[in-house]
């Protein structure tokens, strides 16, 4: 039996009045394509596991995906826009690229997933803020591609990536046990009476 490979699609509604009971009831919809969905709600969108869908369906992932775009404009009258790849972050990278009404799909090959990756910017990649993107700037680094290009030594020269983030709220420290001296037990012993 052959495994099918790993499909993901994040997938953005743009609802004109949002409101909570209408994304409950979009994410119903989803769950009613696959159970394997993880919500959004901050930006009204969702990552949905399409890989056991695909089968059942029998569709690829874009005529899935245009399955649900049709369902949710006409059931609830909200446009989508969605991202698909072999991954949730390729997938949330694709979908930031898709205007509303379209579908952005990368492969599943090597080749595709490069293709892709390599000419996005450079702080379009997760955990690269502006001022590590200003930074690589400031190097010729401006695109996926160019890090991918960089040794990973140059980049930590580059970016200072031996120093350690500090955490602005540490967690508390557990409660040390009071110290006592050695050889001491912090139960008591009795001594039993010897029986002759």
């Amino acid at each position: 039996m052959t495994t099918s490979p790993r499909t993901v699609m994040r997938i953005y509604f743009h609802a004109q009045e949002p409101d909570e009971e209408l994304y409950e009831q979009l994410l119903a919809l989803l769950e009613g394509i696959t159970p394997r969905v993880q919500p959004h709600s901050a930006d009204w969108s969702a990552d949905v596991d399409l890989t056991g869908a695909l089968r059942y369906w029998k569709r690829d992932a874009e005529g899935l995906a245009a399955v649900i775009r049709l369902r949710a404009l006409a059931l609830y009258g909200v446009q989508t826009s969605a991202g698909i790849g072999p991954s949730r972050m390729v997938a949330a990278m694709a979908a930031a690229l898709s205007p509303p009404g379209s579908v952005t799909v990368v492969g599943n090959s090597p080749y595709d997933i490069a293709a892709f990756l390599r000419p996005q910017r450079a702080a379009a990649l997760p955990g690269v803020g502006p001022a590590t993107a200003k930074s690589l700037s400031r190097y010729g680094i401006y695109s996926i591609g160019d890090i991918a290009d960089t040794s990973l030594t140059t980049l930590q020269r580059l970016l200072g990536a031996t120093r350690r983030p500090t955490d602005p709220h540490p967690l508390p420290q557990p409660r040390q046990p009071p110290r006592r001296p050695i050889g001491s037990s912090p139960f008591r012993l009795r001594r039993a009476p010897l029986r002759r």
